[in-house]
């Protein structure tokens, strides 16, 4: 956490006034492969950490990363913990004072484990990481000060092949791979704290 606040540091202190804020976010996350949505119960909850990168201009960069795990429901013994990480460059508009909404595409990606029982009787465990493509809208409010509020919709669609897991304990082959959607889409709330405000003299 120490290096991302040195990061944000340096980089608001580059030639062209970038503003930076910090915060955390929690968020309704909902995976669109369907065996989730039936053995899991999804949506679920995930929880993370958010940053922004403010350019002088229409620009914004948000970037972050966030922790979602969770356990099946109905009796079933699976469970699913990811770490999700994103980068979105959008275009932002100031709709009034201290109220502006914003849109684009971006990068996602994942790391993740899997672990149940399947059909045949066997505990299955998998793990594995992607990277795909998403896109994001929303909106920000100034609240008080340096306290903004973010409320964001974002959907990403990524898949994945895996064509080693683990039955009972024992490593196995899967031929052919086993290819999963990792889709997924959210309702995120942040709030966030400006550390630097974004220098308009440039503009």
């Amino acid at each position: 956490m120490f290096n991302l606040f040195l990061i944000l540091s340096v980089v608001s202190s580059l030639p062209g006034g970038l503003g930076v804020s910090v915060g955390t976010s929690v968020s309704s996350f909902s995976p669109v492969e369907e065996s989730y949505d039936q053995r899991f119960r999804t949506p679920g909850v995930s929880y993370g950490i958010v940053a922004s990168l403010d350019a002088p201009g229409p620009m914004v960069f948000h970037l972050g990363g966030e922790y979602f795990t969770k356990e099946a429901s109905s009796g079933w013994d699976g469970k699913i913990s990811s770490m999700l990480f994103w980068a979105f460059p959008c275009a932002q508009l100031g709709v009034m004072d201290g109220f502006s909404v914003f849109g684009g595409p971006g990068i996602v990606g994942v790391n993740g484990d899997y672990s149940g029982t399947d059909d045949f009787g066997s505990f299955v465990e998998a793990e594995g990481s992607s990277v795909g493509f998403g896109a994001s809208v929303g909106t920000d409010l100034i609240l008080w000060g340096p306290l903004s509020a973010r409320l964001e919709y974002r959907h990403s669609w990524m898949d994945m092949k895996s064509d080693r897991v683990r039955k009972d304990g024992v490593e196995t082959v899967v031929y052919p791979a086993v290819a999963t959607d990792l889709g997924y889409s959210q309702y995120i709330f942040s709030l966030n704290v400006q550390l630097f405000a974004v220098d308009d003299e440039e503009m």
